[in-house]
């Protein structure tokens, strides 16, 4: 059977109805004041079936709304289906110092543009309305910028970022006396260890930044006030429209995902921006190296999962429906946020470092390191590229040496935890995992037996799959049983539809015909039409760093992939 991995949904989209329709993300109706916890709050969103034109309006934590669920994207059962066709991207020069005045929505696009936004329905007017925007104009357009989407981008980073913003205090994710903010030419940032080293350029924009500084704290103050004007009103705090100021005031580049309207409020043609996707704002310093402590056992890391187990590599037990709360914990940002980094515009040419601080009986150790051929770092975020080729020994925990004699089934546990981050991390597509193993072609002796390069545990080797697209490209990954030290997955790309039997070829080439690998990777090596490749598993050495472990080996193997 043939089947997704995991199925992490919203409530409505596994009610009986629900698991069998397509919703639309049409809207981002304000915050959801939390009156049990005024430092957490989530963000009151509308999906539509797109069937039925019925709304469901849900809270969704702000995080999952930058990394997960994207407005205008069309999702079953809490899985990607596709992009509205009517969304374009460009790249937009603003000038923020010209754009200080953030207006409601409802000032800006008359009621029948907001009805159609919000999918011909008049339900969550008001809630959408009230929001406030930035609009950005020339003489024959006019960009109109709601103030959630630049929140989502600058502020809505990590789940650490989210409650520090809350508080309204940034130093509360940092270390001040052992950071060295002042020097631009060689900055050092300290973060506490439950903020997310890949977030650390961007604190520092926030902790030395006199306006990104006020960005921040106004974010929080708009929620407190609101709330004590409601307050003095004698009226329950639901619904807070959402205002966020752009960190910097300057002109510079921000790649958006945009949607055009027709507005009766204006002669121009109107857009508007669903999403801010990059951008090219000031991060003011030459280099950074960003030290992360590193955190006591009984914490929680934000770049880290707790719950995934570790010892004998056996996988842990799915859940069915979306945790709104902390979703970094589940979906695998930390490699959305290290490919979003790489190809952040703010940081082209920035000299940045990533490490760990520890403090063992009053001294301090800095943990940096490279990786090195047939193993990876778990502190460093930087990483040199060689070696993907070389194998890594996936041994699976039996050191009973009689029990070599019997025949045990197929153990793909490593696999399954790898790939499932590539599952959950909303940059792939189409994704599907064959769970049921295969048997891999082979090849006999003279005397008629089946070779031992074949065999594993008195059996016939066999094989898993999953399948997925990246950019346009059609991916497979092979996970063979093995016992040496010449494996790792396998990796078949290419832009075309890839067969079943393009695989088989693949298995037979290398156990019936007994072909090394290398000359493989030789035959099939062109994009266009077939390209196979190898890829080490993940060398877990600290289980309290696994899951920057394998989101890095998830990072690793898409770059590879797009760099073929």
């Amino acid at each position: 059977m043939t089947t997704a991995l995991n199925n992490l949904t919203l409530d409505f989209m596994q009610s009986e109805k629900g698991k069998h329709s397509n919703y639309k993300l049409n809207a981002i109706l304000g915050i959801k004041y939390n009156h049990l916890n005024k430092y957490s709050h989530n963000f009151l969103v509308q999906f539509q079936n797109i069937k039925t034109n019925f709304v469901e309006t849900v809270e969704v934590a702000p995080e999952l709304l930058r990394y997960k669920f994207k407005i205008g994207n069309i999702y079953k059962e809490g899985k990607f289906v596709n992009k509205d066709t009517n969304q374009f991207e460009k790249y937009l020069e603003i000038d923020t110092s010209k754009m200080k005045e953030q207006i409601p929505l409802y000032k800006v696009l008359s009621k029948d543009s907001i009805k159609s936004i919000l999918g011909e329905s008049e339900f969550n007017a008001f809630k959408f309305g009230s929001n406030y925007c930035y609009v950005h104009e020339n003489e024959e357009e006019r960009y109109v910028i709601p103030s959630y989407i630049v929140a989502l981008y600058y502020y809505f980073r990590s789940s650490s970022m989210k409650e520090a913003l809350y508080k309204s205090n940034p130093f509360n994710l940092c270390d001040r006396k052992n950071s060295n903010l002042t020097d631009k030419s060689n900055a050092i940032l300290v973060l506490e260890s439950n903020a997310s080293k890949l977030d650390g350029p961007f604190i520092y924009r926030f902790l030395t930044n006199e306006i990104s500084q006020k960005g921040f704290i106004d974010f929080s103050r708009s929620i407190s006030s609101f709330k004590n004007k409601m307050d003095m009103a004698n009226k329950v705090t639901n619904i807070i429209p959402i205002t966020a100021l752009f960190p910097t005031r300057e002109t510079f580049n921000i790649k958006i995902r945009y949607l055009e309207i027709k507005d009766t409020l204006s002669n121009k043609k109107t857009y508007l921006v669903n999403e801010i996707q990059n951008d090219d704002s000031t991060l003011d310093f030459e280099k950074l190296t960003v030290l992360k402590k590193k955190r006591k056992d009984s914490e929680i890391d934000a770049d880290g999962e707790d719950k995934l187990n570790i010892k004998g590599r056996k996988p842990r037990k799915r859940k069915t429906n979306v945790v709104t709360r902390t979703p970094s914990l589940i979906y695998g940002t930390h490699t959305i946020k290290e490919l979003e980094n790489n190809q952040n515009l703010s940081l082209l040419n920035k000299d940045i470092t990533y490490g760990l601080l520890e403090e063992k009986g009053g001294n301090i150790s800095i943990t940096t390191g490279e990786e090195k051929k047939g193993e990876i770092s778990v502190s460093f975020s930087k990483g040199i590229s060689s070696g993907d080729e070389t194998a890594q020994q996936t041994k699976l925990e039996n050191d009973d040496e009689n029990k070599n004699n019997i025949s045990k089934p197929p153990m793909f546990d490593i696999f399954l935890e790898s790939i499932e981050f590539i599952e959950n991390s909303n940059i792939v597509s189409e994704f599907l995992y064959d769970d049921i193993p295969k048997n891999i072609p082979v090849s006999y002796t003279k005397n008629n037996e089946i070779i031992s390069s074949c065999m594993i545990n008195n059996r016939i080797k066999q094989y898993v799959s999953c399948s997925f697209e990246y950019n346009d490209t059609r991916i497979v990954l092979l996970e063979v049983e093995s016992d040496n030290n010449d494996f790792a997955t396998w990796v078949i790309s290419s832009e075309k539809t890839i067969l079943e039997e393009d695989i088989v070829k693949i298995l037979e080439m290398r156990y019936s015909e007994q072909k090394l690998l290398e000359t493989i990777k030789d035959e099939y090596n062109n994009l266009n039409s077939l390209k196979f490749n190898t890829h080490r598993h993940a060398q877990i050495n600290d289980e309290n760093e696994h899951e920057e472990v394998l989101e890095r080996w998830v990072l690793r193997l898409l770059h590879k992939v797009s760099n073929s």
